[in-house]
């Protein structure tokens, strides 16, 4: 079942008035093993999200402006800032994934030793990294609404929750 989370604007963060959609525990399967990360790599290009990497999250705030972002815990678990400075924590283990609306602020406040994700990008894009600055905020904010929704859910393909919740 997927979860979603709306984020408010918390300048210089634009955040989105798409939810993150949070799916606890769907990769349960890919995981096991020693491929684990391949697997997940896998999933995702085979639902239309590719460029990817394994590795964590920045400590520190930071946002894509330029495409959203999905994210599949293969190891640990992490404390999760979502939305800039003052929002909420979320608690994101192994098996997660989070797919992250563009402007939606990240940041890892701590993790275990062994926390390790894939992250994707939808049709491949190259993601810019933003940090919030005030002077580009409305521009920014235009390059985000601008943007189209996926055509696929990273996680359950052509009818998954990206259908459901950002459209």
């Amino acid at each position: 079942m997927t979860e979603t989370v709306y984020m408010k604007e918390n300048n210089p963060f634009p955040n989105n008035t798409l939810p993150v959609l949070y799916y606890p525990e769907v990769l349960t399967e890919l995981i096991r093993g020693s491929n684990s990360g391949q697997n997940v790599l896998n999933m995702f290009e085979e639902n239309g999200y590719s460029n990817g990497w394994v590795n964590g999250i920045f400590s520190y705030h930071h946002f894509h402006s330029n495409t959203h972002e999905v994210l599949g815990c293969i190891a640990g678990e992490a404390q999760v800032q979502l939305g800039g400075p003052g929002a909420e924590i979320y608690t994101f283990k192994k098996g997660d994934v989070l797919l992250l609306p563009a402007g939606i602020a990240h940041k890892k406040i701590e993790s275990t030793a062994d926390f390790s994700i894939v992250g994707a990008y939808p049709e491949g894009l190259s993601p810019d990294k933003q940090t919030g600055s005030e002077e580009e905020y409305e521009i920014i904010q235009n390059r985000i609404k601008s943007l189209a929704v996926p055509k696929y859910d990273p996680v359950e393909g052509e009818k998954g929750a990206v259908k459901k919740y950002w459209n």
